[in-house]
């Protein structure tokens, strides 16, 4: 007779809502909905992280704030207890899913502590640093979401990663964003406009600034490109960058529109989409290019050349190649509209991505620790 399996508790600590977010709050969603697991979200109370999953309909039990800002060790000490006994307020059959060290640190800890069943989803690179390696070996089971992050899990001596990839919303058919574009064809009368987008947060590894030098070297070339970036800001700002776009001369070419969701409706307005960020494990947002029907072109870099070697729908340019390298692959793009995945291609990729189906995988991985 199967053991029972449940509640899966999917615990965080911080406020914002990031790709390893959106790809949890879909497992627990198809969990829940497609397999009859009850699923918890653990958010810090008051945080966006919490907003989101409500807002999705998941079940979310909140913890007290604030909301962590980086690992802090003596915290974790301290909220021990509380964390401790709320884990074993779910019961035997609950089984902890962590999806970054954060979580593992602060929740991964006490789960073992308590004798519950720990999953660690690795949605991110870990370093060599022993304490992270540590925390990585506390889980019984370990999925990977890509080739590139099971290799990282390999380099650190942590073999025997479950490979599987994320889900995915079906993408709605790009014709319901029709209006995506209106925006800037206002801000840009041009007739025959190319537009060419950056969508991430403005991290260093996103590589923002260096998309504004690529920006450059298209507006010398073809006086039809304008550029729009969407994203929050972190390591850099937007009025940083618009500050650089103007020293290249760029200024009245580039927009910068914030962060806004759902994040198709902003790749749908683009002719292109650029992706130079490094250090990827899988990368959403090119996939979500991928099944909008929209050519990219991104660093062929970890998971992102993963993605297009699998799925094709864009152009791959190597780490170390520099900005005018980029710019003559989006100018060849723009050149080939035959680049972006048919419609047919587009339906097979969405349904190797599905929702139900990650959860299907992640299920077993479950029922392996129960066996």
């Amino acid at each position: 007779m199967a053991k029972p399996i449940g509640p899966i508790l999917f615990p965080f600590t911080g406020y914002g809502v990031g790709g390893s977010h959106i790809s949890t709050f879909l497992l627990a969603g198809a969990l829940a909905r497609d397999h009859g697991v009850r699923t918890v979200i653990l958010a810090v109370e008051g945080s966006t992280v919490e907003q989101e999953a409500r807002a999705r309909g998941l079940e979310v039990v909140t913890t007290p704030g604030p909301p962590a800002r980086r690992r802090e060790t003596l915290r974790d000490i301290r909220r021990f207890p509380a964390r401790r006994r709320l884990l074993w307020s779910f019961g035997p059959d609950a089984i902890v899913h962590c999806c970054d060290l954060w979580s593992m640190q602060s929740w991964g800890i006490a789960a073992r502590s308590i004798g519950l069943p720990l999953v660690y989803h690795q949605r991110a690179f870990i370093t060599a640093k022993p304490q992270d390696r540590l925390l990585v070996r506390l889980a019984q089971r370990v999925i990977s979401i890509s080739q590139a992050c099971t290799r990282n899990l390999e380099e650190a001596g942590i073999p025997g990663a479950i490979a599987i990839l994320n889900p995915f919303e079906m993408i709605p058919d790009p014709a319901a964003f029709t209006d995506a574009r209106d925006e800037f064809t206002a801000r840009w009368p041009d007739a025959d406009m190319r537009l060419i987008g950056f969508s991430a947060n403005f991290q260093r590894r996103k590589r923002a600034r260096w998309f504004v030098e690529v920006a450059a070297k298209l507006a010398e070339r073809d006086p039809r490109t304008r550029f729009v970036m969407f994203g929050r800001d972190r390591d850099e700002t937007a009025a940083e960058l618009a500050v650089y776009a103007d020293t290249l001369g760029i200024g009245d070419r580039i927009a910068f529109a914030g962060f806004r969701s759902p994040p198709e409706r902003n790749i749908a307005a683009l002719d292109v989409l650029a992706i130079p960020a490094l250090a990827e494990p899988f990368g959403r947002t090119l996939v979500e290019s991928l099944l909008l029907g929209v050519p990219c072109v991104a660093t062929d870099d970890a998971g992102h050349g993963e993605i297009l070697r699998r799925w094709g729908g864009g152009r791959l340019v190597p780490r170390d190649a520099d900005s005018t390298a980029f710019a003559d692959a989006i100018a060849a793009v723009l050149a080939d509209p035959a680049t972006a995945l048919d419609a047919d291609a587009r339906a097979a990729v969405a349904t190797e991505l599905l929702p139900r189906t990650h959860a299907g995988h992640v299920l077993e991985v479950y029922r392996s620790i129960k066996a």
